[in-house]
């Protein structure tokens, strides 16, 4: 007896199959699974000011600077 042998093209079909068949099942798992977008305020989505403050600038640069080791009694 000769066994009949499967096409070729009949095995090709069917793993495409199986692969479009995993595929949509994986894309619909990740659509379920996906982590909602967040909203952002409007306050943080404005453009920030690029101009240096220079009066705060020059406020840090007046500030007094303590070392650890350095001892100071309050007044």
């Amino acid at each position: 007896m000769k066994k009949s042998k499967i096409p070729s093209l009949v095995i090709l079909l069917i793993q495409i199959i199986i692969t479009i068949t995993f595929w949509i099942a994986f894309s619909v798992a990740r659509i379920f699974m996906a982590k909602p977008e967040t909203s952002v305020p409007k306050e943080i989505l404005t453009s920030v000011s690029p101009s240096l403050d220079k009066n705060t600038l020059d406020k840090i640069n007046q500030r007094l600077y303590f070392d650890r080791e350095q001892n100071f009694e309050p007044q």
